[in-house]
């Protein structure tokens, strides 16, 4: 009994090493670093002897290798203004009919450590005309302006002001629709590929304009409201980018009006430059104070990175 007592506690010791021992592997991160002139080292980085002016590696061939900061290539420093510009034209002839639909978008951006100011404009307007018609008729035009700034004050907590601004013409009740905003955001997913933000807070919604506004008892006024948003943007390399934003706001008409825009970009660089792209563009918006309340809209489009 006693050996078999000893024999299981060398065992467990044995065990723990071991398991001590392929823990210690598995936290050994192997890097890559790459000097000043272009040449590239790898090794396993000494966390315990690392500093941020000496990066110290243990070299498979050479052994623990201590490298200055100042004998590495400096990283490219991150754009903080970003900007682009996309449009799409689709038309066609025939001997009755002519149509013709364009759409286009435009996205600034600026970003820093504790700053992110952002403003996208888009527009979408359609024309036809039949054989016979003096004067052809407008089918679409509509677009919307997004101006959003937010302030990171501790850690992933934001503050944030927001005003998005929709317009359709041919909306018979509630042709312009205007939310300001402002409270508080968070970054569920913060890295330097991946963010996801919710926010919201309290908002004021106004609602003007159309052929039958003076007939309806809320077109023309500005309502108490509530806002909160999701917003996911994804850029995983330099050939893909995935951007989508849904925007919940209710207004306290009737107690509870809602109203809410779902948009979605992709983007696609075939030379993997980030500068000529393709951009499939969506966007879903629901309103219950205005007159159609749905309003879908997509759109092909080309564009450039303009800065």
């Amino acid at each position: 009994m006693i050996k078999s007592g000893w024999f299981s506690i060398a065992l467990n010791a044995t065990a723990l090493l071991l398991l001590e021992g392929g823990i210690r592997i598995a936290s050994a991160e192997t890097i890559t670093l790459t000097l000043s002139n272009g040449d590239k080292i790898q090794g396993k980085l000494v966390k315990s002897e690392s500093t941020d002016t000496v990066t110290v590696i243990d070299h498979p061939s050479l052994g623990k290798l201590k490298i200055q900061s100042t004998a590495l290539k400096a990283k490219p420093k991150k754009k903080r203004w970003t900007g682009s510009f996309s449009a799409g034209i689709t038309g066609s002839n025939t001997d009755r009919d002519k149509d013709l639909d364009s759409t286009s978008q435009l996205i600034t951006q600026y970003r820093d450590e504790v700053n992110l100011f952002s403003f996208k404009a888009n527009t979408e307007y359609g024309f036809s005309k039949s054989a016979g018609e003096q004067e052809g008729a407008t089918d679409t035009n509509q677009g919307q302006l997004d101006l959003r700034y937010s302030y990171t004050f501790s850690g992933k907590t934001n503050a944030y002001i927001s005003n998005i601004y929709d317009y359709d013409t041919l909306n018979q009740v509630g042709a312009n629709n205007l939310v300001n905003s402002i409270g508080l955001g968070y970054d569920l997913i913060k890295t330097n590929t991946t963010t996801l933000n919710v926010s919201a807070g309290p908002s004021v919604q106004t609602i003007w304009g159309g052929k039958f506004c003076t007939r309806d008892k809320y077109c023309g006024n500005t309502f108490a409201a509530s806002s909160a948003r999701i917003s996911f943007d994804w850029d995983p390399n330099n050939y893909f980018n995935l951007s989508l934003s849904n925007q919940f706001t209710g207004a306290y008409i009737d107690d509870l009006s809602p109203s809410n825009n779902f948009s979605g970009t992709i983007k696609i660089y075939p030379l993997g430059d980030k500068k000529l792209f393709t951009s499939l563009n969506g966007q879903l918006i629901y309103n219950s104070l205005t007159s159609p309340q749905i309003d879908n809209s997509f759109s092909l489009q080309l564009g450039t990175q303009l800065f």
